[in-house]
């Protein structure tokens, strides 16, 4: 397929969103191959590798072979700092639209060598097995149309930290350690909260390996959540007692899936409302009241207490197929209803559907440098190449690549 130049609207569009974007860049041939960089991404077909995007820069093969140089220069030899253009995608990523949640997701890209910037093996839970693979963590912002990605974290394992010359040779800060995929969100979660108002991050399990370390985080910074758990997770279950002084029962820790018993099969039609092809939330079962009420209990910790507790109240939901059998457990501090976490959970599923399209529009998955600050200037681009690819192809209908080439 060849490449398709963009038309100049497209161009036009381009070029007033890199100077919105890249304007903190302090040379005008930086601000240039940002903006070349952009329009390739957007307007290149297939993979979004060097040579394909300069091609659809180029006049001809000599002219794209310069490009390429250049542009290879720009991503992965020019030093400069990509925070600030994250900071004016986050401004960008709701426009007039409120703020739903931000959304986490980690993203397993997997690589066949050994010299690509952060390779290492790892359990992709998607297909169930090791591979060798980039492993990324992204922080989104998400409206009631999409999620937008505004920041993201790359996954290093101690081969690439602890190797003066391999972290040398990658261009490694000295500052950068290896951390789990919680611990680079919350990070990140800092550095968005600097300059927006909070709001309730979502988190499946992909992305928090560790949610209860998350969520006390995430308290300490008054960020509300909804977070994903495991069924096994161990929850105390806070009752409404009936007698005593104190007003609350706080019984010992349970797995959470225990809170959701399966209901039996019905052979008459099931009296609860179903959302037509969607999961419902509880009650599951049909008589429970709502949400259970639990509260967190320390590692360790076991016996049953009486009287006020200790650990914050949280609410524990079960997301459940159309017969009420509990699939996915989510814990939060919010105090929202059922349809309050539809929504959060809505934001999650755009969330993975704006991952899937990073991957096969936009270049998410086609970095192949040895450089770590050439992958986060590469994800900065591939962000705000989807950032403006959906402004546009929502106010001209469309993809976002044929909106820029097609518009007129």
């Amino acid at each position: 397929m060849d490449a398709q130049p963009l038309s100049p609207v497209g161009e036009a569009a381009v070029s007033r969103f890199a100077e919105q974007v890249f304007a903190h860049l302090g040379r005008t041939d930086q601000r240039r191959w940002a903006r070349a960089y952009l329009q390739g991404l957007l307007a290149a077909p297939g993979r979004k590798s060097l040579a394909n995007l300069a091609a659809s820069l180029a006049t001809g093969p000599a002219e794209a072979a310069t490009v390429s140089l250049s542009l290879q220069q720009f991503i992965n030899g020019s030093p400069w700092d990509w925070r600030p253009a994250r900071r004016v995608l986050a401004d960008l990523a709701a426009g007039p639209r409120p703020v739903r949640a931000w959304t986490a997701a980690l993203v397993v890209v997997p690589k066949r060598g050994d010299q690509v910037v952060g390779v290492h093996r790892r359990f992709d839970p998607a297909i169930g097995r090791i591979v060798k693979c980039q492993a990324a963590s992204g922080l989104f912002v998400a409206t009631d149309r999409d999620a937008v990605p505004v920041d993201w974290s790359l996954l290093l394992d101690p081969s690439w930290t602890d190797d003066p010359q391999r972290r040398a040779r990658a261009r490694i800060p000295e500052d950068i350690a290896p951390h789990p995929a919680g611990e680079l969100l919350v990070g990140m979660v800092d550095r968005l909260a600097a300059h927006h108002p909070v709001a309730p991050l979502v988190a499946g399990l992909d992305a928090a390996d560790d949610p209860i370390r998350l969520a006390a985080a995430l308290a300490r910074r008054s960020v509300p959540y909804l977070l994903e758990v495991r069924g096994g997770q161990a929850v105390r279950p806070v009752l409404q007692a009936t007698t005593g002084r104190h007003g609350r029962v706080h019984q010992g820790a349970v797995p959470a899936e225990s809170l959701f018993p399966r209901r039996r099969p019905r052979t008459a039609p099931d009296p609860q409302p179903v959302l037509r092809g969607t999961p419902v939330l509880p009650p599951c079962p049909a008589t429970a009241p709502g949400p259970a009420p639990v509260s967190i209990p320390a590692p360790g910790a076991a016996g049953t207490v009486t009287g006020k507790p200790a650990a914050p109240v949280h609410r524990l939901w079960a997301r459940c197929d159309g017969d009420g059998g509990p699939r996915r457990y989510w814990l939060t501090d919010l105090a929202e209803d059922a349809p309050g976490v539809l929504a959060l959970l809505d934001a999650a599923s755009a969330t993975r559907s704006t991952v899937d399209r990073l991957g096969s529009d936009f270049g998410l998955l086609d970095f192949s440098g040895r450089s770590y600050t050439g992958w986060h200037h590469h994800m900065t681009l591939v962000s705000a190449a989807y950032a403006l690819g959906r402004d546009l192809a929502v106010r001209v209908g469309g993809s976002a690549g044929s909106s820029l080439r097609d518009s007129a």
